[in-house]
This record gives C-alpha cells, structure tokens and sequence, in this order.
C-alpha cells in the first residue's frame, strides 16, 4: 500500500505556527516543536508526553502530542491502524484547548487546531474516494473498496461534524457490503443535515440498507417517516406500499396510495402502485386458497379409507374448506378485477408503461393456472374440456399483455422469459425458441 507523507500544506501551516511564536519557557515544549518542523514525528511524540508530566498546566505539550499523533497516523500502511491514533489526537486537542482556557495566556498555536485537524480530515477522505474512483490506486491493494472504508472512517473521526464523510462513507460501506455500517453513517448524515438539504434519495438509501439486513420493520419506518418529508414522491409512495406489504399490512398498502388518489385521481403511478398492491393481496390470499386445495384433496384420500365418526368429521373438514374456498375465490375475483380496472387506468393515462402490461401479463397467467388447477381437479370430461378452452383463452391474453411489454422495453429478460413459458404452453416452439434467446435462457 502506498504510504502517506505529511501533506506539504501542513508543513507550511505548521512552520509559519512556529515562525511566528518564538521560544517557550517550557524546553520540553520546543524540543518537540523542534521535532516537528524536522518531521521526526516519534521523537515529538515522546518530547510533548514528557511536557505533559513535568509541566502539565501548559498546553503546548497536548498540542504538539495530538499533532504528532495524527502525523503518525497518517503514516501508518495499514489504514485501519490509524483510527485509535486519530481518536487520542482528538483527546489531545480538546486537552490542550481546555487546560488553555484556565490559562493566563493562550498560545497561538491552538489558533490553528482546526486548520490542522482539516489538512488531516481532507487527506484521509480524499483518500477514500480515490480509491473507488481511480483504478491506478485501487490496483495497487486487494480490497480497494474496504481500504476506503477504513479511510473514510478515519475521516469521520477526525472531523465527526462532517456530514460529507458521514454521506459518503454510507454509500462506499453499502458497496462493500457493510450494511450495518451503512446504516449507522447514513442515519448519521440524516441527524445532521437540515431537512432543505435532505433529499427522497437519502431515505431511499437508508431503507435499501436496512432491507439488505432484512430488518423489514425498520425499512417501513424510513419509509413513514419519509413520506413526512416527501409526501408526493412517488418512489416513497411506492415503496412505502411495499414495505407495509412486506410485514403483512396489506390494508395499509392500499389505504396509503387511496388516499394519495384522492389528492390525485389522475396520477397515473399511484394507479400502477394500487393496481399492483391490490392484486398483492389477491396473491397472497390465492396462497391459502391452494393450499386449502390440497389440504382437500388429501383429506379426500384419507376419506377413502376412513368409516364411521372419523369419515364424519373428514366429509365435515372437506366442507368447511370447500366454503372457505368459496369466500376466498369470490375475494380474489373481486381484488383481481380492482387491480386490472386499476392497471388500465395506468394505460390510458400512460399508454407506454411497460410494467402496466407485464402486470396485466402476470394477471392473466395466473388466471390461466387457475382454470388449468380446476381442470385436473375435476372428473367431469365436458367441464374439463371448458376450462382447457378458458385457461388457453387467458394464456392468449396474457401473451398480447407482454407482447405488448417487450415492444416497449425489449431488453427487458424477464419479459421475454414469460413469453418464453407461455409460447411453450401454447406450442409455439419456434417463438419459444425466439423469446428463450432474448431472455438468455440457456
């Protein structure tokens, strides 16, 4: 790894220090002032530990540890070794300055504390982001990303006030996979900043990481306390849906983009998020409706062999679900006529939206593998026969719907790998083939 030198601008800030101070009345005070403007930062360090013990109501000697520290730091290789050197530089500072302030005089050198902790604070975050922007660097260790998370950490410990390095550090540590990391930082920044520097992005940054963690609770309170912020975003919107949708509060989901409709009835995403939030809810219901069905067909198995109370109380179970089955599949209707009357609205508004028409695609697909489920759960030939005909009439609409999606996004693979499973249904081998190849299918 490459080792950092002394930026020549600390050197010209600490020589006009020294220049203009003159001696003293503390020899161990000069002797490491004297260290540092030779850059024998080791010997200023051991100089300025023995001012503090002989002469410890003089700030000098925390001045000249803390900056001998933070020099010593800066030139370490191993870039995470120099966090707990920043941290003592830091307690050295805040000594010196204190101890000052119970002095008759205060030295100038304490003037310049922040001007030195920024030459400092500058180049370890600039290191940080060189190391993901220039590939000559990050050749040269073998894990640029991580080093420069281990520098802009250090960053941040020099200067924890800076709300730039807590922003970018978020954002690296999410690229090195460091969600809990990128959490702390990003919440960080967000504490810091003003609510006019905010952006939506931050929010959406902050639950992109904690879904990484799959803290799904923590992902919904980002997203509530963004739509605070942001109430018309649309991506918030959006997202919060899902996010209710995500910890099983699907009523939420759709009362959230109802009541934005209201404000908005012609806003065409807030019709594409309902339509795909309500036919959500018609999936998840269509989950138990299957497998109450299979619980049935097993129950009717075991009835085969059953007599007496017990074939009783399976003929009684197999009713019960056939009634529940009942209610479900009227639900699911209606939910799923809710969520194309709401993906049309999103078509006539924006007749190019290429999810509207993949959504509607997924519709009728699923409506075509339910006719399909009752086809070879029944023993009656003649209706059997009817829901053949029914379920190949819903794959031939879902076929337009993402026919109608990949004219308008045809790079798009997983519209092209529906295509492919209905194509195949339908015995279309040779625009199977077709569609297999765009999706990269192997």
């Amino acid at each position: 790894m490459l080792t950092k030198k002394l930026p020549h601008l600390l050197i010209t800030l600490l020589l006009g220090i020294l220049v203009g101070c003159g001696a003293s009345t503390n020899p161990l005070a000069d002797e490491a002032k004297s260290n540092v403007e030779s850059q024998n930062y080791q010997a200023a360090l051991e100089s300025a530990k023995k001012s503090i013990e002989q002469h410890p109501g003089d700030p000098l000697g925390y001045y000249y540890k803390a900056v001998a520290l933070g020099e010593i730091a800066g030139e370490k290789e191993d870039v995470g070794s120099r966090a707990d050197l920043y941290k003592q530089m830091n307690e050295a500072f805040q000594i010196a300055k204190n101890v000052a302030d119970t002095s008759e005089s205060k030295p100038s050198e304490l003037s310049r504390i922040s001007s030195v902790k920024t030459v400092l604070w500058q180049t370890e975050h600039n290191q940080g982001i060189e190391y993901i922007r220039s590939d000559s660097l990050a050749n040269t260790v073998e894990n640029p990303t991580h080093v420069a998370v281990q520098h802009l950490k250090n960053a941040t410990i020099i200067q924890p006030d800076s709300s730039l390095s807590w922003n970018v550090l978020a954002q690296v540590a999410a690229m090195d996979k460091d969600y809990e990391n990128a959490v702390d930082s990003k919440k960080k920044y967000i504490s810091m900043v003003n609510d006019t520097t905010l952006k939506a992005q931050d929010y959406l940054q902050l639950a992109g990481y904690y879904y990484q963690l799959d803290k799904q609770q923590e992902v919904l309170e980002t997203f509530q306390e963004a739509q605070k912020r942001f109430p018309n975003n649309e991506d918030i919107v959006s997202n919060l849906a899902d996010a209710y949708n995500r910890v099983g509060k699907s009523e939420q989901a759709i009362s959230t983009i109802e009541k934005l409709l209201e404000q908005n009835p012609e806003n065409p995403q807030y019709h594409l998020v309902l339509g795909t939030q309500i036919y959500k809810k018609a999936l998840k219901l269509g989950d138990t409706l299957e497998t109450n069905s299979e619980k049935i067909l097993q129950l009717r198995q075991e009835l085969k062999n059953a007599s007496g109370s017990e074939a009783d109380q399976k003929e009684e179970q197999i009713a019960q679900l056939n009634k529940e089955n009942t209610q479900l599949q009227s639900e699911i209707d209606d939910l799923t006529a809710r969520a194309e009357d709401e993906l049309k609205t999103v078509l006539k508004y924006r007749p190019d939206d290429a999810d509207a028409y993949n959504t509607l695609g997924i519709i009728y697909q699923n409506k075509a593998k339910a006719l399909f489920d009752l086809r070879n759960r029944t023993s009656d030939n003649a209706q059997a026969a009817k829901y053949d005909n029914q379920g190949k009439e819903a794959l031939r609409q879902a076929m337009t719907y993402y026919e109608k999606a990949t004219e308008i996004d045809p790079d798009n693979k997983d519209y092209w790998r529906s295509l492919f499973q209905i194509y195949t249904a339908l015995g279309m081998d040779k625009k199977a083939q077709q569609a297999m190849d765009k999706a990269g299918i192997n």
